[in-house]
């Protein structure tokens, strides 16, 4: 990893830290995600706002006045809407999809969650992912966060990804393992 990428990621679990700190109360925490994941929606619904908010040439005082309208326009929560200004003043708004998976993050490890990242080439069926999730829950004693990602260049078969544990089952890598 880079130096430059080092800092950004320092800088994200900074500014997440510090947005939790702002809430112990899980339901204003809980606010506040829904605030933070409709506020990146409408940045990527809407090129010529995340253009504008991007673009290095316009002050930040100009973008806090927009973001501000905005975060009063949605009712976001206070602590929310304060944090968007911080970070405008700052320059870091740019790094606000960074920032709240930051967030997500440092959340579910207070809750005691361990984020599995499981890959197929079609859809699980719920009855074999809630079986799935049971099991690897039993197995790993922990809370279970099931991330479902579709990839159709694996053919078939399962890649399980717990923290940097990687189990590939999948059938192309079964191939390529043929491949002289």
């Amino acid at each position: 990893m880079t130096k430059n990428a080092e800092n950004i990621n320092e800088i994200c679990k900074r500014y997440a830290n510090a947005l939790i700190l702002s809430s112990e109360d899980k339901n204003e925490l809980k606010i506040i995600t829904e605030n933070f994941e409709h506020f990146n929606k409408i940045l990527r619904a809407s090129n010529d706002l995340s253009g504008y908010i991007k673009n290095p040439l316009i002050n930040s005082q100009k973008k806090s006045l927009i973001l501000k309208k905005i975060c009063k326009s949605f009712s976001y929560n206070q602590f929310f809407s304060g944090f968007i200004g911080v970070l405008t003043k700052h320059g870091k708004i740019n790094l606000q999809e960074k920032i709240l998976s930051e967030y997500k993050r440092i959340i579910d490890l207070k809750d005691g969650l361990t984020e599995i990242v499981v890959t197929t080439s079609e859809p699980l069926e719920k009855e074999v992912e809630i079986k799935l999730k049971a099991k690897l829950s039993d197995s790993l004693k922990s809370k279970i966060k099931l991330t479902k990602i579709i990839d159709k260049e694996i053919i078939g078969g399962i890649k399980i990804k717990i923290k940097s544990i990687m189990i590939d089952n999948s059938i192309k890598s079964k191939l390529t393992e043929f491949e002289i």
